[in-house]
């Protein structure tokens, strides 16, 4: 099903800094990003390090991937509604629930 979005490609969306355009490209970005770090994740949980600590949540690394992918949580969240608010359905990352915990947490150096 398609839909008609009356909006330029290039045309600025109300209360943004950016285009059309630029709003789709970087959603996707960061929908790929997102894809990567729950990989990354998903090996790291499966990593001798996580199992050996006894799956600890204070882990460096652990700690580190959480942040980013609380940031592009953040971001795929904010880039969505802008796109909603002209009429386009995306909802790829609106049920992701970002870990405050990670937050305030310091990676050890």
């Amino acid at each position: 099903m398609t839909k008609q979005v009356n909006y330029g490609l290039h045309e600025t969306i109300e209360n943004s800094h950016r285009t059309l355009s630029s709003a789709i490209e970087m959603y996707a970005i960061y929908y790929s990003d997102w894809t990567e770090v729950l990989e990354e994740l998903s090996q790291y949980y499966n990593s001798d390090e996580w199992k050996e600590a006894g799956y600890g949540e204070d882990l460096p690394r652990h700690i580190e991937l959480n942040k980013k992918r609380n940031a592009i949580i953040r971001e795929l969240q904010s880039i969505g509604k802008e796109l909603r608010s002209i009429g386009l359905d995306v909802d790829l990352g609106d049920h992701a629930k970002v870990d405050e915990y990670y937050d305030s947490s310091e990676v050890a150096a």
